[in-house]
Formats: C-alpha cells, sequence, structure tokens
C-alpha cells in the first residue's frame, strides 16, 4: 500500500517538477530503471497536455481581452531591451531549445506556457516537451544504474 503511495506522489510531482523534484524522489524511493521512467514519464506527459491546453486557452483569452480594451489606432511597438532578449533566445535556440531546458531549468507549466506563446503549433510543442521528458527521465534514471 505504501508503495502505491509514493507513486502517486512521483506521478503528482512529475506533472510540475520533473528533473530537481520527481526523478530524484522517485530514485529515492528506490524505483527501479524502468519504474522511474514510466511513473515520472507518464506524470510530465499528462502535465504537458494539461499545460499546454491550459497555456493555449489563457493566451487566447488575454487577447480576447486586450482586443476588446484596444484604441482603434494601436499604438506603435516599442522594443525594449526585455523584448529584445526575447527574440534573440526566440531565434537561437527556438522550440527544441526551450523543450530541452524546462524539465531541467523550467517546471513544466512555466516551459509549456513559453513554448505555446512564442510557437502557437500546440501538437508541435507537445511532440517535443515529450520528447524532452523523455530524454531527461531515462538520462537521469540512467545515472543510478551506472553509478551504483
Amino acid at each position: 500500500m505504501e508503495d502505491i503511495w509514493q507513486i502517486i506522489l512521483v506521478w503528482l510531482l512529475s506533472t510540475v517538477k520533473f528533473v530537481f523534484g520527481a526523478v530524484p524522489l522517485a530514485l529515492g524511493f528506490g524505483f527501479s530503471f524502468f519504474k522511474t521512467v514510466v511513473v515520472t514519464s507518464t506524470g510530465g506527459f499528462v502535465g504537458v497536455v494539461v499545460f499546454v491546453n491550459l497555456s493555449a486557452w489563457t493566451i487566447k483569452k488575454v487577447k480576447n481581452v486586450a482586443e476588446k480594451r484596444a484604441v482603434k489606432k494601436a499604438p506603435k511597438k516599442i522594443f525594449t531591451r526585455r523584448n529584445k532578449i526575447i527574440v534573440q533566445v526566440k531565434r537561437k535556440f527556438g522550440l527544441p531549445g526551450i523543450a530541452l531546458l524546462t524539465p531541467l531549468l523550467l517546471s513544466i507549466p512555466l516551459g509549456c506556457f513559453l513554448a505555446v506563446r512564442y510557437f502557437e503549433d500546440k501538437q508541435r510543442v507537445t511532440v517535443y516537451m515529450f520528447s524532452s521528458i523523455l530524454f531527461w527521465s531515462v538520462a537521469i534514471a540512467s545515472y543510478k544504474l551506472f553509478i551504483h
């Protein structure tokens, strides 16, 4: 019975915080390589699906509200330092870079939001995020195999 609660806890944690949360917790609980990869990956996949769709919905609603409040004449865009940095990162790394960094440095909700915000194709975002989650899950779980 204790095992099922550990699985549920790891699975829930992997929907939001992956590399520095769920995978080390699974390894700390003594999960096998296969069990670690399956539980953390499925949790991460569910998190990606939920947060990609939630982010797309939120962005759509915010755009609708902004359009309703907008003045008839659109103001001229001002390129700030922050905007320039965002454009440079987007151009340099693209969706693969965001997806690769999401489980490692960003949380899944934040990574999904940024990916959907700058790359509108939800299916493409989902595929890249799934690939990244599977990669990091196998990479971190493999560490235990080679070290122990």
